[in-house]
């Protein structure tokens, strides 16, 4: 390649070879649960339900949800400052949800 058309387009190169080196990926897990003040009609019908289908001895039960991802980030820090931003702002409402984190390297 010339190089005066290198010069002209110094960025070119990276489309060619976009990821030299390898960027670790991290799989991760965040459990959002509503507080525990709040209510949680859903989980209480569901409670109901299971006693009519003839189970018993299920004294509480709460509805959450399950959030799976994977990130490519340089570091596990920077992996963890990711999702923290992602659950606190996106994931979880946090006037009535807790998220918890699990995050390891793939």
């Amino acid at each position: 390649m010339p190089t005066a058309f290198r010069q002209r387009c110094p960025g070119l190169s990276r489309f060619n070879n976009p990821r030299p080196e390898s960027v670790p990926r991290f799989q991760a897990r965040v459990l959002v649960n509503l507080r525990p003040s709040v209510l949680d009609p859903a989980g209480e019908a569901t409670r109901a339900a299971a006693v009519r289908l003839g189970v018993d001895g299920v004294s509480r039960l709460r509805i959450g949800k399950a959030v799976e991802l994977e990130l490519e980030a340089p570091d596990e820090q920077e992996a963890r400052r990711r999702l923290e931003l992602l659950s606190d702002r996106l994931l979880a409402n946090p006037v009535i949800e807790n998220w918890s984190l699990e995050l390891q390297q793939s």
